[in-house]
């Protein structure tokens, strides 16, 4: 989620997908580190260099009403900076947003120049409450993706024919030909049963099969004051000609609290066309003007009724594109259904003669020909030459002509009816949050103790000056401090890297504190093999899977990790490396061992979050009434809900007990190092969360089928699935005697 006030679904599990496969795939990770920083600056960058720097998006953000979006701004961006510094760098670079560093070299000027490599995003810092604020881009499957290729080959095939059919075509002059005339008006129904293309649904919609007025479903809601659901962004758009009447059937439930107005809105750009019934309650725009028109009483409760509205009447006039509709109330339960258009826009006149038409649209200036055969229309019957003069003709016939209106038009829908399908997938597809770069970079000032409208000299785009300079010419922008990060002067990148992988796999780093390799870090346990291991991983192509391989199969970690009382008397937190590594597993890692030993863990990759159980009302609690996260709705079914924990879903306000209670963070911030607690709470979730239940149960299935036929064996076999060890004689005798 969005991690703020109404804390809203954000879509970005595509960017966490490119993570897992950038690991899986081993990329190298000064590669790792630049697409992530400024994929979208590379050349020629890729969809997937463009959906790795979501990295640089994965902050809270808010639309809170009074927010101040130079505040949020900042605030943004200022998340960004200490973050970046911290995982690459690992140094406290916060400290310097509103002072000088008091213990390391870092100056409020570093501070600020660094600010302005993040501070250009080409974006509203404002997320609008939306799932999928700009900049973003949208991803489709390969699923997606081959049907799209189907339906343009199909389009294609179609275009084909038309070329042959025109080909084939004898046109000839009527010797009286007709004049033209319009076809009558056409009702174009726009909202039923599911939104136009393109449409970006908001204000939780919730559709209803009783009472319906037309097709399978109706659009419903019911509020206490004003309330309202719509849509924005439908493509094509409605397109309004002189005389058309919008229309919508609605329906008022008698049996509950009726609606003391109900209002429609149209967006063509803004939102100031708005017609209401009823009592003037919802005090949006002026009154009695297009942007607040009031058409008549609230129509009969407990019936369907069909409400018409001119279109001018609203301020829609001929030539408006309409891309959005709201339907609003206030107070009561309504229904709406079947919503759009009675229309004359489209409907063109209709012709029997290829010169009478040249006629007419010599006279309107080509109207809305394409451009190619406007120029040719404007152009003397002697002034064209053979291909142009067939080129008028080919379009006549294939768009106009009376007696070919058979043949072409169910070609065209064919057509049309497959760029409507590819556009409804393209835009059901996923998105994701990426960065992309203002057009002029917006400038960096210093700000005073930190404050947002504090701003005193500007400062340009650089690199801490305690640190080597970017390489010469080096691009000045997030590409280059990028490169920059991973140039072999860098001299933290590697260490921290290198450092921050030993912690993964020992539960401490040879710096402690992975965040922060400053003068109030701890100092390295083992500096020397710190420094070897960076130079090594450096030299070595940034190789993650390489380095890993090193760390796991040294003499080091493969010590049994049994404790001595010497040994807790000497170095009791095993600084100095004397046994194995011994820790409690991080949350998301017991809670997939545990599926995973009781063959329930589902290895499916990628893909939406999934909500396994939780306890009821957590979200409740927290929650605002508009917000989409407000209540939570486990997701059924084994395919979801034994996934692997990487795949929860994660409401930063109200994070998932499961996780919070062994430990993760929520997400709020980044977090290079967790703490590791043991306390009551984990094992009383342990022995009571159904997921942990339903795990022991899957178990204990497994046991009794392979693990033999009597207690003893029986015990020695969970034990070692669990452990990944033999059990002691006493450790299977305290197991049966439990049992």
């Amino acid at each position: 989620t969005h991690g703020l006030h109404l804390d809203n679904y954000r879509e970005m599990w595509p960017y966490r997908d490119w993570v897992v496969r950038a690991l899986n795939d081993n990329m190298p990770f000064d590669q790792f580190t630049i697409e992530q920083l400024a994929g979208d600056l590379l050349p020629d960058s890729t969809l997937d260099q463009q959906i790795a720097t979501g990295f640089n998006r994965c902050h809270v953000t808010t639309s809170e009403g009074g927010s101040i979006a130079e505040e949020v701004y900042v605030r943004n961006v200022v998340d960004r900076v200490v973050t970046t510094s911290a995982v690459f760098m690992g140094v406290t670079f916060d400290c310097t947003r509103c002072h000088d560093h008091k213990y390391d070299p870092f100056t409020m000027k570093d501070f600020y120049a660094l600010f302005g490599f993040f501070n250009s995003l080409d974006g509203n810092p404002l997320d609008g409450n939306k799932k999928d604020p700009a900049p973003i881009v949208r991803v489709l499957t390969d699923k997606q993706k081959a049907e799209i290729a189907s339906l343009q080959q199909q389009a294609g095939d179609v275009q084909a024919k038309i070329t042959t059919q025109l080909a084939d075509y004898d046109y000839v002059e009527p010797e009286k030909p007709a004049e033209p005339k319009l076809s009558e008006p056409t009702e174009v129904v726009w909202v039923e049963d599911e939104l136009p293309s393109g449409a970006r649904a908001e204000g939780d919609w919730k559709f209803i099969t009783d009472p319906v007025y037309s097709g399978k479903k109706a659009s419903t809601r019911t509020a206490t004051g004003r309330s309202q659901h719509f849509f924005t962004g439908a493509k094509p758009p409605l397109r309004v000609a002189d005389g058309d009447v919008l229309f919508v059937y609605v329906y008022l439930d008698p049996k509950k609290n009726p609606p003391k107005e109900i209002m429609l809105q149209w967006n063509d750009g803004s939102w100031e066309h708005r017609a209401y019934w009823g009592e003037n309650a919802i005090d949006w725009g002026k009154e009695d003007t297009a942007s607040r028109r009031r058409i008549g009483d609230l129509p009969p409760a407990g019936q369907w009724v069909r409400l018409d509205i001119p279109a001018s009447e609203v301020g829609l006039n001929a030539g408006a594109q309409i891309n959005g509709w709201a339907f609003t109330q206030f107070d009561g339960t309504v229904h709406w259904d079947k919503a759009g258009i009675v229309t004359k826009a489209d409907q063109k006149p209709v012709y029997d003669s290829l010169l009478v038409w040249q006629r007419d649209q010599r006279a309107a200036k080509g109207g809305s020909l394409p451009e190619d055969v406007k120029k040719i229309i404007t152009l003397d019957d002697a002034a064209r030459d053979d291909s142009q003069q067939k080129r008028l003709r080919d379009y006549f016939v294939e768009y106009v002509y009376v007696k070919t209106r058979s043949i072409f038009d169910p070609l065209h829908k064919q057509i049309d009816d497959a760029d409507k399908r590819i556009a409804q997938i393209e835009s059901s597809a996923a998105t994701t949050l990426v960065f992309r770069e203002k057009k002029d970079p917006k400038p960096s000032y210093i700000l005073n103790r930190g404050e947002y409208d504090q701003q005193r000299d500007e400062i340009p785009r650089a690199t801490p000056a305690a640190f080597p300079p970017m390489p010469e010419g080096a691009p000045m922008n997030r590409l280059g401090f990028a490169q920059w990060l991973v140039d072999p002067a860098q001299p933290l990148t590697a260490r921290v890297a290198a450092n921050r992988y030993w912690q993964q796999v020992f539960g401490v780093g040879i710096v402690k504190t992975a965040e922060d390799f400053g003068s109030q870090g701890d100092v390295p346990s083992h500096p020397k093999l710190l420094d070897w291991l960076a130079v090594d991983f450096r030299e070595g192509g940034w190789d993650i899977k390489g380095l890993m391989k090193k760390i796991v199969m040294s003499a080091t970690y493969r010590q049994s990790s049994t404790v001595t009382s010497e040994l807790v008397d000497r170095d009791p937190n095993n600084r100095l490396l004397a046994r194995g590594p011994r820790y409690r597993l991080d949350a998301e890692m017991l809670r997939d061992q545990a599926l995973a030993v009781s063959r329930l863990l589902v290895d499916r990759m990628g893909g939406p979050s999934v909500k396994p159980p939780q306890p009821d009302g957590l979200w409740f609690a927290v929650g605002y009434s508009g917000s989409d996260t407000v209540r939570f709705k486990k997701d059924e079914g084994p395919d979801t809900v034994h996934r692997r924990t990487l795949y929860t879903f994660i409401k930063r306000t109200s994070p998932p007990p499961q996780m919070s209670t062994f430990d993760a963070p929520s997400r709020e911030a980044c977090s290079m190092r967790r703490e590791r607690t043991n306390t009551p709470l984990q094992a009383l979730l342990l022995l009571n969360d159904p997921q942990y239940v339903e795990a022991a149960r899957a178990l204990a299935g497994r046991t009794i089928a392979l693990g033999g036929d009597n207690p003893q064996a029986r015990a020695s076999y969970m034990f070692r699935l669990c452990t990944a060890r033999h059990p002691s004689p006493d450790e299977v005798a305290e197991l049966v005697d439990v049992f």
